[in-house]
């Protein structure tokens, strides 16, 4: 690959060009990557109120009760996305879907427990915890390259 920057003062914003023959998993990988930069933030509810929060400070989001709720350490709020958006929108470096109802970000994981017999137990830096389903294992196996 070859990576080149030119300075330009007539570029109030970067524009950003990939000359390619055609797009393949690492390019795709790429754009999302580079997509992600933009979309740092979600909107969430509570008490009705509008919460603008950052990507990097989420540490799951489930489903509960027909809604999607975002965790941060100590507070959650309600979100109006579904999940399946939610996975498109958010950083695929940091966060993985682990069951059809949650996703969690990896950046706030203490550790991994593969004691239990057909599921991982989740254990986050804030003490919550998240159960992997069996389903998911071999994404979240391949996600830490394990």
């Amino acid at each position: 690959m070859n990576i080149e920057i030119k300075l330009d003062e007539k570029y109030d914003e970067p524009k950003l060009v990939i000359y390619v023959k055609q797009v393949d998993k690492n390019i795709a990988e790429i754009i999302d990557s580079i997509s992600s930069i933009n979309q740092q933030t979600l909107k969430a509810y509570k008490d009705d109120k509008l919460y603008i929060l950052n990507q990097k400070d989420i540490e799951a989001i489930y489903s509960e009760n027909s809604k999607i709720n975002v965790r941060l350490e100590n507070e959650t709020y309600t979100i109006k996305n579904r999940l399946y958006e939610l996975e498109n929108i958010l950083n695929k470096n940091s966060f993985i879907r682990i069951s059809n109802s949650e996703i969690i970000n990896f950046d706030k994981v203490k550790n991994i427990d593969f004691k239990i017999l057909g599921t991982l137990v989740i254990n986050f830096k804030s003490g919550n915890k998240a159960y992997a389903s069996r389903r998911y294992i071999p994404k979240i196996k391949e996600f830490l390259k394990i």
